[in-house]
């Protein structure tokens, strides 16, 4: 039997086109009687090609059919609203359909992705917490998934934006661990931020021990802490009163097992190094120094060795 011509003109209203793409589709269906093995693409797949071809219309007008067919239940739904989203004009309509995958089909194979799609539109917007809601929303509720490096690596990336040093190492390490090997573009991005988890962004200026935060204004070059006074010899009268010790923290991280590693680098080096805590965040500290002058002379020297830290009270022995 002779098929018809079904190849649309370039002029050809939009109807027609999306007629004759899907007569199309239906003749790349299977011959029984011929024995060709061919599968025909499916509704999402044909949405994505018609997209490809330049025939963005004519895509969404094929989802809209195919969608107001199927049953609200079907499982290829989100699949096509996932498709049509990805194929929308404007982020209106985009978002529209990914929230649909996330809130109406949350158990598909797409309402990660979904979510994270949603967390990129929130974040060109400018909605920082709206994008942060979708992270930790796939964080908590695909755990297992595949996109929890991709997931984990935004939520660092925006933490240190924002300023959460420690938050955005706790995200960062849970990036890295679960980073495939094949993603080299993702680790290496993920290995850029890294660095930020091994100085001073990350040091905490409150003891595990309950001590009061440290005033850092001397390690700035600034005056001591009101009500304090120095002696000739650097010493405040608060330092002689309680006889304070100071260090030189250089990090803190969400795990035990990463501050150990730093410390034992930093110890092959040279350095008088210890860990500190019990829980998160684990402390890298530097040394007992008797003032906050001789601290801060410490930190300097550190940081002509390339590391960088903050001074802080010394904990208890």
């Amino acid at each position: 039997m002779l098929l018809p011509n079904v190849t649309p003109s370039s002029r050809a209203p939009a109807w027609q086109r999306t007629f004759s793409a899907l007569v199309g589709a239906l003749l790349t269906l299977p011959s029984v009687a011929s024995g060709q093995t061919a599968a025909a693409p499916t509704p999402a797949a044909r949405v994505q090609q018609l997209a490809a071809a330049g025939e963005a219309g004519s895509a969404r007008a094929y989802a809209d059919s195919v969608l107001r067919a199927l049953s609200p239940d079907d499982d290829m739904v989100p699949e096509v609203l996932f498709a049509r989203a990805s194929v929308a004009t404007t982020a209106a309509d985009a978002e529209r359909d990914y929230l649909r995958v996330s809130v109406e089909h949350s158990r598909s194979m797409r309402a990660a992705e979904a979510l994270l799609r949603l967390a990129q539109l929130e974040l060109a917007r400018g909605d920082r917490a709206g994008a942060r809601r979708h992270l930790e929303r796939l964080l908590r509720d695909y755990p297992d998934g595949t996109l929890i490096p991709r997931a984990a690596f935004w939520s660092a990336r925006m933490a240190f934006e924002d300023g959460h040093a420690v938050r955005g190492c706790e995200a960062l390490a849970i990036a890295r661990q679960r980073v495939p090997s094949v993603e080299v573009e993702l680790s290496n991005q993920i290995e850029y931020l890294q660095p930020r988890c091994t100085n001073a962004a990350l040091a905490m200026t409150v003891d595990s021990s309950g001590l009061d935060p440290v005033d850092t204004s001397a390690a700035r070059g600034g005056r001591p802490p009101r009500g304090t006074f120095e002696d000739s010899s650097g010493a405040t009268t608060r330092e002689r009163r309680a006889g304070t010790a100071y260090s030189v923290q250089v990090a803190a991280y969400a795990t035990q097992r990463d501050a150990s590693a730093l410390a034992k680098r930093l110890k092959g080096r040279g350095f008088d190094v210890r860990v500190i805590g019990t829980r998160k965040p684990y402390r890298v500290r530097l040394g007992h120094y008797p003032t906050r002058a001789d601290a801060e002379a410490a930190r300097i020297r550190v940081k002509r060795s390339g590391l960088s830290g903050i001074v802080v009270e010394a904990e208890r022995r």
